[in-house]
């Protein structure tokens, strides 16, 4: 979609203007987390690994739980928030919340990422196929072990009760946050800027995966990322990406709680859907073919991706994005 351009800030200023903010809420987060977990843990210690070890406990789940979501919200969501407001004129529209969804695009992309199970699994498997130094892996081992314990403290579930918040807590809220800044935020702009979309989403992708701190999963998630950014870049629709990141989640959240017990202790590793290689080459053949179908379905929110409308009525001359050729002083269509 074309996108109304803002005229105060080129892309460099509103690149660092969303870094600052994202900044700011990663210290904010770390300020109320120093100054109010000591006193909910105890006398476990003040150092990082000892507040960490404490948060993993069973009994500190919802602590843990929320201290997530707070964090989500005060790094991935508000930063995006503040940038729009600040850096465009119709913050809302410009990240992608403007537009309505309809039941069929829900079940298309609802089926995209199913076929995108296979294809996950498959550059998992890949991942750790190679040739890494023994070093190397060790240090991927250690960080997914971390991982995991994470995702199990957080996705212990005793009863439908707790499944309901887990579902809260680790499928709703981190895809609203993480796909209003990665797909809302950073890639819109990026994709604007390069003038390429494809690579936006490349580079979003990667910084979306590399972030999550999974190193074997690091080819999964950029999968993932990079169907959500094609969604977006065909449609700017964030609704979309919200609701095919929460599927993703939640069928994670929800082979959580079919392999929990109560008071047992979850290990996601063991329950890590694995399938033969094949059904990723298989898999990556259908989603392709659903696209083909998700852009036929979607072609009339297709509306030039990645160019820069100028907004009607405004005073350019000292506009930030007067030397692009492709501008154009039309509102975009709708």
């Amino acid at each position: 979609m074309a996108h109304l351009a803002t005229k105060r800030f080129n892309y460099w200023s509103q690149l660092a203007i969303g870094s600052v903010f994202c900044g700011i809420g990663f210290f904010i987060a770390g300020l109320l987390a120093l100054l109010f977990l000591p006193g909910q843990l105890g006398n476990h210690g003040t150092s990082a690994t000892a507040i960490t070890e404490s948060l993993l406990k069973p009994e500190n789940t919802n602590l843990f739980r929320w201290l997530n979501s707070i964090t989500a919200f005060l790094f991935f969501f508000l930063p995006a928030i503040f940038y729009a407001l600040l850096c465009h004129k119709k913050p809302f529209v410009h990240l992608g919340f403007n537009k309505g969804i309809n039941i069929q695009q829900i079940l298309l992309i609802v089926f995209i990422m199913m076929a995108a199970l296979p294809v996950v699994s498959m550059l998992q498997e890949i991942t750790e196929m190679l040739p890494w130094k023994h070093a190397t892996m060790l240090k991927f081992k250690e960080a997914e072990d971390l991982y995991n314990r994470q995702v199990a403290v957080m996705a212990r579930m005793n009863d439908f009760s707790d499944y309901l918040i887990t579902m809260v807590v680790i499928a709703f809220l981190p895809a609203l946050f993480e796909e209003t800044l990665f797909r809302g935020g950073l890639q819109n702009l990026l994709s604007r800027w390069f003038k390429m979309p494809i690579l936006a989403i490349v580079v979003t992708s990667v910084i979306f995966s590399a972030i999550h701190g999974s190193y074997i999963g690091f080819l999964s998630r950029f999968a993932l990322s990079f169907v959500l950014g094609w969604m977006y870049y065909r449609t700017s629709n964030i609704w979309l990406n919200i609701i095919a990141h929460f599927f993703n989640n939640a069928f994670a959240v929800t082979m959580l709680y079919a392999a929990s017990r109560p008071g047992q202790k979850i290990d996601p590793s063991k329950i890590d859907e694995r399938f033969p290689l094949w059904y990723g080459l298989v898999g990556l053949i259908i989603v392709i073919g659903l696209f083909v179908l998700f852009e036929k379905l979607n072609k009339k929110q297709i509306d030039r991706p990645g160019e820069e409308v100028l907004i009607p009525g405004g005073d350019f001359l000292s506009n930030p994005f007067e030397n692009e050729p492709r501008f154009t002083n039309q509102p975009p269509t709708t």
